[in-house]
């Protein structure tokens, strides 16, 4: 027997048996497709269409994914309120994972798609809550809006130490702060928990990055003075795709965003800042891009890149919806508009280590993602490239694997990498040219109102309370 709870109008909890007898006979029925009997026992308690089985891990909404019963599965969503999400305690795998290994792809796309609304719609909620908390402690002044939110930070940390490493927070937000250290290879980034902030075995994966950010800015034949493009990296690490894109492609413009001090001090040490074409920015994108956008470093002449390259530690997928608006954004500059992000030909892409550990839930957080920069005028593909995945196995030539020292992985054995590749959408463009040229002209002829162009961007200073993430 399990037993929950329920509240009467009084809010005094009261037990609510669940008897795994019917947990199995939900489940038989599930493989079966016996309506009846699963109509009879979601009438007697909605907590059985999402209950798992003691013994097999197993829930109904696992076992109608497996069978590929689309119509239960929709009813056991709909109406059973089942979570999309939920792992075999077992297997630790999700419905969506069964329905993908049984190769029913109706069962997946509707379970990726539902996994979407779900993600999209509570990371909506999530982000009102804190701009609602962050409202609240401005009103109260000084810093009380850091206030607000700081305790269920320190409750987070208090449950993090109750739980296993791997499903553990990856956000940081002291990052900025820890000590990091460099083996003398150079081929390890640490940081104080003996977390990896970059290893050597992503630089195949670098290699591609790189290529489709640069690859139409290489001088031809037919066109030997064709400009070397102007590149954007926010976050040095290891330095990997930095020094990839200098060798193989010299861009003439090579600008990197650094935050942390151990890190700004080893590419200073090792010369970075005497490269050609290269400018370092130390601090946070959050501060230098606004920056980067504004008169004293443009000098009245739009600074745009070719690709741009997205690949922070430690922060929260909040942040990088706050990146894409920004490098989107569009900038009034001499009259004309521009964005980070070249038109119509730039590159946008970042290190894909969303949701690692799960397959299933990687697909359905790439297809966030890309809803998200569709928004924002990108369409986004993700490539696929074979890889050879690091693995705990033993090294026979220095007895050692890949994770050593390492507390917890950020990639788990997969073989193939999905690589995010973003490129304006031309229709978008096309509309945000003629937006403009109309608001522009209608300012023109309003005698000194004030232009409402703005309310049409996004604001420069979009809240940033999204804890730091990485990988």
């Amino acid at each position: 027997m399990e037993s929950s709870t329920q509240s009467t109008p009084n809010s005094i909890p009261i037990p609510i048996i669940i008897n795994n007898d019917n947990v199995r006979i939900m489940l038989d029925a599930c493989y079966k497709g016996d309506i009846k009997t699963i109509q009879l026992l979601t009438n007697q308690n909605k907590l059985y269409c999402y209950q798992q089985d003691n013994e097999t891990g197993l829930s109904p909404l696992m076992v109608a994914s497996q069978v590929g019963n689309i119509k239960l599965v929709k009813f056991l969503l709909e109406d059973g309120n089942a979570p999309w999400n939920a792992l075999c305690r077992l297997k630790n795998k999700c419905a969506g994972d069964y329905a993908t290994d049984s190769e029913h792809w109706d069962v997946v796309n509707l379970l990726v798609d539902w996994g979407t609304r779900s993600e999209l719609i509570l990371g909506t909620l999530h982000k009102q809550l804190l701009n609602k908390q962050h409202a609240q402690g401005q009103e109260g002044g000084g810093d009380g809006g850091i206030n607000v939110v700081e305790p269920d930070r320190q409750k987070e940390q208090q449950k993090e130490k109750q739980i296993p490493i791997e499903e553990q927070s990856s956000t940081k937000s002291n990052y900025l702060q820890h000590k990091l250290t460099y083996n003398k290879d150079n081929t390890l980034l640490i940081d104080e928990d003996n977390d990896a902030v970059m290893m050597e075995w992503e630089r195949p994966i670098m290699k591609c990055h790189a290529q489709i950010l640069l690859e139409n800015c290489i001088p031809t034949k037919n066109d030997p003075y064709k400009s070397r493009g102007r590149v954007l990296n926010i976050g040095f690490g290891l330095g990997i795709i930095d020094t990839i894109i200098q060798e193989e492609y010299k861009p003439d413009v090579h600008y990197i965003i650094e935050a942390h001090n151990d890190v700004y001090k080893k590419m200073l040490d090792d010369g970075w800042d005497k490269k050609p074409g290269v400018v370092i920015c130390f601090g946070r994108w959050q501060d230098i891009l606004p920056k980067l956008r504004s008169e004293q470093y443009q000098q009245n002449i739009g600074l745009e890149f070719d690709g741009i390259f997205f690949d922070t530690y430690a922060e929260h997928s909040y942040d990088m919806e706050d990146f894409h608006k920004q490098i989107t954004m569009s900038t009034s500059n001499g009259g004309e508009k521009s964005s980070l992000l070249s038109k119509p030909h730039g590159v946008y892409s970042f290190f894909n280590g969303l949701a690692p550990d799960n397959l299933f839930f990687h697909g359905v957080v790439c297809n966030v993602v890309k809803l998200q920069l569709s928004t924002l005028g990108l369409d986004t593909d993700f490539l696929t490239c074979h890889m050879t995945a690091p693995t705990t196995t033993k090294n026979s030539h220095n007895n050692s694997s890949t994770w050593d020292g390492i507390r917890r992985k950020y990639w788990h054995g997969r073989d193939v990498y999905y690589l995010p590749k973003s490129t304006w959408n031309s229709e978008y463009i096309g509309r945000k040219t003629k937006l403009s040229n109309r608001m522009d002209s209608e300012g023109d002829n309003d005698n000194g109102d004030d232009n409402d162009d703005n309310d049409m961007m996004t604001d420069d200073n979009d809240n940033n309370n999204g804890k730091r993430q990485r990988r």
